[in-house]
């Protein structure tokens, strides 16, 4: 299982090498959701580790929000890093995928590749269809399950 920013950078890193266009916040976003709905389907378990939330425009991470609104809807240019640290020294870091797990390697790749040229908002539609995930609650930032994510239909 991999933190959230993990997940971001993985596809962060591959708008940067142009092969995810227009990667926005809320881009970024779905894309995300998809990754951990094609995880919990095939493999069980989630590869996320870090809760979704019923956000307006569909399901959300608050802490991929919060590092990444400061670019509105303008492209994501930069990874997002984490701070560790303890009494003496802080230490920043960019969390990245293990370089030797090729299955969550590919399934971002797999990700990209199905969803990657679609908008936000395009994204955002899928995510509300009936029966998502997202849309068996109300918008008001309530959590969203493993289980939900696993269990709406197949996107």
């Amino acid at each position: 299982m991999y933190s959230a920013y993990a997940i971001a950078n993985a596809f962060i890193r591959r708008a940067q090498e142009g092969r995810l266009p227009h990667l926005n916040s809320m881009k970024l976003q779905k894309l995300m959701y998809f990754t951990q709905a094609w995880h919990l389907r095939v493999k069980g378990f989630p590869l996320i580790d870090d809760t979704f939330i019923r956000g307006a425009n569909g399901p959300i991470l608050p802490s991929i929000h919060h590092q990444a609104k400061r670019y509105g809807m303008r492209s994501i240019t930069q990874t997002i890093q984490a701070l560790s640290g303890d009494d003496d020294q802080d230490e920043r870091w960019i969390p990245i995928l293990q370089k030797d797990d090729a299955s969550a390697l590919d399934l971002v790749d797999v990700i990209c590749e199905r969803y990657g040229c679609l908008s936000w908002r395009e994204l955002s539609a899928l995510t509300h269809l009936p029966g998502s995930a997202w849309s068996q609650g109300q918008a008001d930032d309530s959590p969203i399950t493993n289980a939900q994510i696993r269990n709406a239909p197949t996107l």
